[in-house]
């Protein structure tokens, strides 16, 4: 037998026969994974392969070893995918433990990030997913994959069962599973009021009473229209602004991402993610987040939001673009990374940010009727033309919004639906209301952004870019046996004072190029080779002939030290060399040896 391994675009056209509808049926729609961890993708945001994985099917049985552990999944196709639970190269060591901070549960010491469910698929689209182990001569099979199943649609008892037959079938050392379904990593229950702990009312005011000027105080029109209302003359500032696509894909999902600078209390700035519905029902659920009911003279909506903190010091948001916000948050805050991963996976490179908006804060209280001593709250917002460093010394534009409006808990909804009454007829009565109720603060700050109107920055096309040592992170080959397959030519090259032959990585292309290769050691009546990659030197990857004199740990590393240090391939080494020891005695046993090092596995590079 032989253990395959494939790219993400071909575990989609593998083997399966089976229609869609039936492989929905048995195992859940495809769904893509609901997020990307920051460890399991390389420094330029491609998403990371596990390296062994093995793809199982009627046709393809797997190997498994008793005492290891695996993750797997049902792919588009209906393959069974698993592969050993192995710790990524961009992963972290945890000498004293850590809390994991998708559910807040406590890792042991010597904790090591791992490859997860999204690296059994290259990120791609997949069914119901789990874990399988054995425990006291017992294979036991759950559904515990948060990027796959929590919450999702399809991902059932039955679904779990079924993708337990399948596994009996084409595995020959499970002759019966144990079955462990959690419910948490179930569908989900639909949204109820439960959750909407929050409640806001809020109202446009007319622009003609905005403030006076840059003097950062209320107008005092607005002052004078509003005796009902005692105003505190302190100011907060807050600044920000929120991302996505140019055709607003986030928009499309009803969801936002935001970045809040808390000028007044730098401490509280925050990133948000949110999701939007006009009614319950059509509320997507999200892993966890706060819930919240924003009434408006349109009708209410309802939210969930999941917030992570930053320290705006430690990073300038307002000068840096989107491909900087990523590479920030991927190692200074693997939770925001973790939320934005959908977005990128839509397409990174199309990424934009609104321009950025200040936001300025005034409190009050009603201090007649009623409903004396209610705090109300007054914000204005501008959009910055020119930020500066870390948003001092700002230029900002004209008022674009003034809103009013205050917040409680939805327990007390029937008293502030009275407040609601009270106040919006006093403001109504004193002509302060916009006559546009519809806007919202979000879809202010998109309009007044132009990069976001398509006709104004129509795509360019695209076009091929050279092949280059930077770009070779995307996409990696390498045999188990930690060499790589290279078809030679004829021509002779010298590499740091070594003769070579010019060669390709013929497994793979990268952007339709093959991969250009020099090797050193070979022999010239070869058209086909095994070598080890060693480095890189001018433009051009050098690597040693396996078996030749040059295929030792010491001319290698006097070679590497002869090109660019071997920099370039630093990923790819920690990935390739990994593999080379980790094939265990059960699985040798059962897979042919000259099979198993002229067979591949490839690195998908599929990027956020």
């Amino acid at each position: 037998m032989r253990q395959q391994f494939f790219a993400c675009t071909a575990l989609t056209l593998a083997f399966s026969v089976q229609a869609s509808p039936d492989l929905d049926r048995l195992y859940g729609p495809v769904m893509p994974p609901a997020y990307i961890k920051a460890y399991e993708v390389d420094n330029h945001h491609n998403i990371a392969l596990n390296p062994y994985l093995q793809v199982g099917n009627d046709q393809q049985p797997l190997i498994l070893d008793e005492g290891e552990g695996y993750v797997w999944v049902i792919d588009e196709a209906g393959n069974f995918i698993i592969a050993p639970e192995v710790t990524t190269p961009w992963g972290t060591k945890y000498p004293q433990g850590m809390m994991r901070i998708e559910d807040g549960k406590p890792k042991k010491w010597g904790y090591k990030e791992k490859y997860g469910h999204t690296a059994l698929t290259g990120g791609a689209k997949a069914r119901i997913g789990g874990e399988l182990e054995m425990e006291n001569g017992q294979w036991y099979l759950n559904n515990k994959s948060g990027r796959y199943n929590k919450l999702r649609p399809g991902r059932t008892e039955t679904a779990l069962h079924n993708a337990g037959e399948m596994l009996i079938r084409i595995a020959p050392q499970i002759d019966s599973l144990n079955y462990e379904y959690l419910k948490d990593y179930g569908p989900a229950k639909p949204v109820s009021m439960a959750q909407m702990e929050d409640i806001e009312w809020h109202y446009l005011i007319d622009t003609d009473f905005l403030w006076d000027g840059e003097s950062k105080q209320l107008g005092q029109r607005f002052v004078d229209k509003t005796p009902f209302i005692d105003w505190r003359a302190k100011v907060k500032f807050k600044e920000g602004f929120y991302m996505d696509t140019e055709d607003r894909f986030l928009k499309s999902r009803d969801e936002i991402f935001r970045v809040r600078m808390d000028v007044s209390k730098v401490r509280k700035s925050k990133f948000t993610h949110k999701l939007r519905a006009d009614s319950l029902d059509n509320l997507r659920p999200m892993i966890k987040g706060e819930g919240e009911v924003d009434v408006s003279l349109g009708g209410d909506q309802y939210s969930l939001s999941t917030d992570v903190g930053f320290n705006i010091f430690e990073f300038d948001f307002y000068g840096a673009s989107n491909q900087e916000i990523f590479d920030y948050l991927m190692f200074a805050n693997p939770k925001a990374y973790k939320q934005l991963t959908p977005l990128m996976r839509h397409g990174a490179s199309k990424v934009l940010k609104t321009d950025i908006m200040r936001q300025s804060k005034y409190k009050g209280w009603i201090n007649s009727g009623p409903f004396k001593g209610q705090e109300v709250e007054i914000q204005i917002w501008k959009a910055i033309k020119d930020p500066g460093q870390f948003g001092k010394n700002g230029q900002y534009g004209k008022p674009l919004l003034l809103e009013i409006g205050f917040e409680g808990k939805t327990a007390n909804r029937a008293e502030l639906d009275k407040l609601n009454d009270w106040l919006y007829a006093k403001l109504k009565a004193a002509g302060l209301l916009a006559k546009d109720q519809s806007l919202s603060k979000t879809e202010i700050a998109f309009q007044v952004s132009n990069r976001f109107h398509a006709k104004a920055n129509p795509a360019k096309p695209a076009t091929s870019k050279p092949i280059g040592i930077a770009q070779l992170d995307g996409t990696k080959v390498r045999n188990l046996d930690g060499s790589v397959n290279v078809r030679t030519g004829n021509d002779s090259l010298v590499i740091a004072g070594n003769s070579a032959i010019a060669a390709t990585v013929y497994q793979t292309r990268h952007q339709d190029h093959p991969l250009k290769v020099a090797v050193i050691g070979a022999n010239k009546n070869q058209t086909l080779a095994k070598a080890t990659l060693v480095g890189a030197k001018d433009g051009l990857l050098v690597a040693v002939a396996t078996g030749s004199r040059y295929d030792t740990a010491k001319e290698r590393q006097k070679l590497a030290a002869r090109l660019d240090g071997g920099n370039a391939l630093k990923g790819y080494e920690l990935l390739g060399d990994s593999a080379v020891n980790y094939l265990k005695p059960v699985i040798k046993q059962h897979i042919d040896t000259q099979a198993r090092s002229n067979h591949l596995y490839y690195w998908a590079g599929t990027e956020l």
